[in-house]
């Protein structure tokens, strides 16, 4: 059975189904689907915090309006859970878990027994995912994995059913720029959103910069490099931030670099 059609019907299984919402490209396909399958039986919850960059939350918001889904968007605070603040290693699934605390509330209020996330096929096999295993403790579905979706295979079908997140590049919260053991700080966030901006303004999507203590290290697709080395306001701007020095990462852009 085809990939997309097995989705369908696995979600159509549900009845009623809530998506926690990113704003990604895996859960903007899966929160179509669900509005194409389940209509006003499927709705999406977005939670708002200081860990979500104020330029990705509006995007998102512009994409739930377009697909025209039933969506909430909620507030937390991450920094009511000391466990999330300290930033060890186990920092994902302590926010996590907060956000599907919020998210099932808001199903259950909407009537709505089954929550999902946009987890896919690919996600599954990654080593590091604290995240997921507050999902499997709080019994989130993973539909775009149990169907074996990749996240090329996301990407494809998105195209194919006019998805507008179907190339957006790939990111992660705020707090994933500070290195573990690093205080997370609503300071810190702002900072990080802010020198981040400083390359979004100018066009460059799917860049990090990451915190290590007075250097900002700026980690960017290789074929950004030659504009940042050549618009010396990238550098005066972050620099005014609060860094001494800035540094461009040859190695380019890879998720999940912190980890290593």
């Amino acid at each position: 059975m085809d990939k997309l059609e097995k989705l369908k019907q696995t979600v159509a299984s549900f009845g009623k189904l809530c998506v926690a919402y990113s704003g990604g490209a895996d859960s903007s396909f899966l929160v179509h689907v669900a509005r194409q399958v389940l209509n006003d039986n499927a709705l999406a919850v977005l939670v708002d915090s200081p860990i979500l960059a104020r330029r990705d939350r509006a995007a998102a918001i512009d994409v739930l309006e377009n697909l025209g889904i039933r969506y909430e968007v909620v507030e937390e605070n991450p920094f009511e859970s000391p466990d999330f603040a300290e930033n060890s290693r186990m920092r994902c699934y302590f926010c996590k878990r907060n956000n599907y605390t919020l998210i099932a509330g808001v199903a259950r209020r909407h009537g709505i027994t089954y929550v999902a996330d946009g987890q896919n096929a690919d996600d599954a096999q990654s080593p590091h995912r604290p995240g997921m295993q507050a999902g499997r403790e709080m019994g989130v579905v993973s539909p775009l994995a149990e169907c074996g979706l990749t996240k090329d295979d996301i990407r494809r079908y998105s195209r194919e059913l006019n998805v507008p997140t179907w190339n957006k590049p790939a990111n992660a919260c705020l707090s994933s720029r500070i290195p573990y053991g690093m205080e997370i700080t609503k300071e810190r966030l702002a900072v990080v959103e802010a020198a981040e901006e400083a390359l979004r303004r100018r066009g460059m999507e799917g860049c990090r910069v990451r915190w290590h203590g007075s250097i900002a290290r700026i980690e960017a697709p290789r074929e950004y490099f030659d504009r940042i080395l050549r618009t010396p306001e990238i550098t005066g701007e972050i620099k005014s931030l609060g860094f001494t020095y800035i540094t461009l990462d040859l190695e380019g852009f890879r998720s999940g670099s912190m980890n290593e």
